[in-house]
């Protein structure tokens, strides 16, 4: 039997859906124009490109993330193609946002970020490794000692009579919206596959290149000491 009741709350639920999906493109359409037309008048020199900048507008970078909120800091979904052409940037980079993205999404945003490298060009990737992560488990050194008590105190985890370990790596596994977390040989495989060459590993804030220097953040946040004991740093070259 025909329920005209029903049938109204549907055609009002429908309505509804249309107004928000009609909103949403107009707000990301604009902040796409706003992106674009900033930068068909970016100059860095060099040239940099900065994913996934949060709060962080990097001087002289083109800084973008999903949901800007930062002046200076523009609207790109990085597991969609990136809309610039090839070979527009020396340098990029991003720390602490290559997880928050499934692992094939990772592997096409690699693979954009060497599209859109001049030849020769270096992407650096600051990322927590999983290496770190699984040891809290076995390793009992007093820099471990010191993350699991800052973990359990910060993030109010279970305490006794728990195992702060099994805590701790499960809160790591499942908070902040992580969907993949990389060992070395991981993601050094996945710059590889993605045409990167010449990779190598670097303390947090050091490298080879004077413009990428001192550019991770993330210890703004948690602690310079956190962000060093969980993150490693990898560079790679575009391959001509």
């Amino acid at each position: 039997m025909h329920n005209p009741k029903a049938a109204l709350k549907s055609l009002l639920d429908g309505v509804r859906h249309a107004r928000v999906e009609y909103w949403r493109f107009r707000y990301y359409d604009r902040l796409k124009r706003q992106r674009d037309e900033a930068f068909a008048t970016y100059n860095g020199s060099p040239r940099g490109l900065h994913l996934g900048a949060a709060n962080v507008a990097l001087p002289r970078w083109f800084n973008t993330d999903l949901e800007p909120f930062t002046n200076g800091v523009y609207y790109l979904d990085a597991t969609q193609p990136f809309p610039f052409p090839a070979n527009s940037f020396d340098f990029i980079f991003f720390e602490h946002m290559i997880e928050h993205v499934p692992f094939s999404a990772g592997l096409q945003m690699l693979a954009e970020c060497r599209r859109v490298l001049e030849p020769s060009g270096v992407v650096r990737i600051a990322t927590p490794n999983l290496q770190t992560v699984l040891a809290l488990a076995t390793d009992k050194s007093s820099a471990t000692q010191n993350y699991l008590n800052w973990a359990i105190e910060t993030f109010k985890l279970p305490a006794k009579p728990f195992p702060q370990s099994t805590q701790v790596i499960n809160n790591f596994f499942r908070a902040w919206g992580h969907q993949f977390l990389y060992d070395s040989e991981t993601l050094r495989r996945a710059m590889e596959q993605a045409g990167f060459q010449d990779i190598t590993q670097h303390q947090v804030g050091v490298s080879d290149h004077a413009f990428l220097q001192g550019l991770e953040h993330h210890g703004d946040a948690i602690g310079s000491w956190v962000n060093e004991f969980e993150t490693m740093v990898f560079e790679g070259k575009a391959v001509e």
